[in-house]
């Protein structure tokens, strides 16, 4: 049995760092889509003006940001992969960095919904409901940048100490993950510093997922586990060889008495 066959190959990797090259595409989208959106301090008038007249605009981005995230999970596991390679086969911070990853879609995927909702009835939630839809839509950043915190921050813990990636990328990366520390507590204020942060935090951590994909895409041997025989087989090659070693010898000593 040919165990090489059932071992995830580079063209798996390279659809990982595909899929976070299309997520990044749709997150461009998105944020085309949001430009000059509101902030969560702005009265309920200008946020409700703003979803009124960009109605369409602000369905079809909750629709982008929702497909984004399945692409965002492909590219989690090839980042996985890595992690659990560096780390010896064993995943250990890597499950860490993978809950983070799902725990920042999980996020996303909910500020989606809510933008999707406020969008489609506008008209039954009225002045003050869109403005709760709105808000809770913004404050859902921090429960993204609160999973991006645990992906970006292990990433740097692995890369420095078991050079996954280059050295600049894992200072970077620990530069990121307080970035993106401080910009989680939108989650719970609306102050206009706040959501600055967030937004940066956010557009950053999307270059970064953008970034690793291109690593991958270039060496998928990051993420391919190290090919091992099996037991057996090393064992029967072994007897094998044994075997032929027997047989020359025995070969030999009857020569030798033909000989004498």
């Amino acid at each position: 049995m040919n165990t090489r066959q059932s071992l995830p190959g580079p063209l798996s990797v390279r659809l990982a760092a595909g899929a976070g090259a299309v997520f990044f595409a749709l997150f461009l989208g998105f944020a085309q889509l949001t430009s000059g959106s509101p902030s969560a301090t702005d009265s309920g008038w200008e946020i409700f003006g703003y979803v009124a007249r960009h109605q369409d605009r602000l369905q079809l981005a909750a629709a982008l940001m929702g497909i984004a995230m399945s692409a965002a999970l492909v590219w989690l596991s090839g980042l996985f992969r890595a992690l659990t390679k560096a780390e010896g086969g064993a995943p250990g911070l890597a499950s860490v960095a993978l809950g983070g990853g799902v725990l920042a879609a999980a996020g996303t995927v909910s500020g989606a919904v809510a933008l999707g909702t406020t969008a489609n009835r506008i008209a039954d939630l009225g002045v003050d409901g869109t403005a709760v839809g709105w808000t809770m839509f913004l404050l859902s950043i921090g429960a993204t940048l609160l999973g991006l915190l645990l992906v970006t921050g292990v990433t740097a813990l692995v890369s420095l100490q078991r050079h996954l990636f280059a050295r600049w990328f894992g200072w970077a990366s620990v530069v990121l993950a307080l970035l993106s520390l401080a910009g989680a507590v939108t989650i719970g204020y609306t102050a206009p510093g706040i959501q600055v942060v967030a937004g940066v935090a956010v557009l950053l951590d999307c270059v970064w997922i953008l970034l690793v994909s291109l690593f991958l895409w270039r060496d998928p041997a990051l993420a391919l586990p190290v090919e091992i025989e099996p037991e057996g087989r090393s064992e029967s090659l072994g007897s094998f060889s044994v075997a032929i070693g027997q047989h020359e010898l025995s070969g030999t000593a009857t020569s030798g008495r033909h000989r004498v």
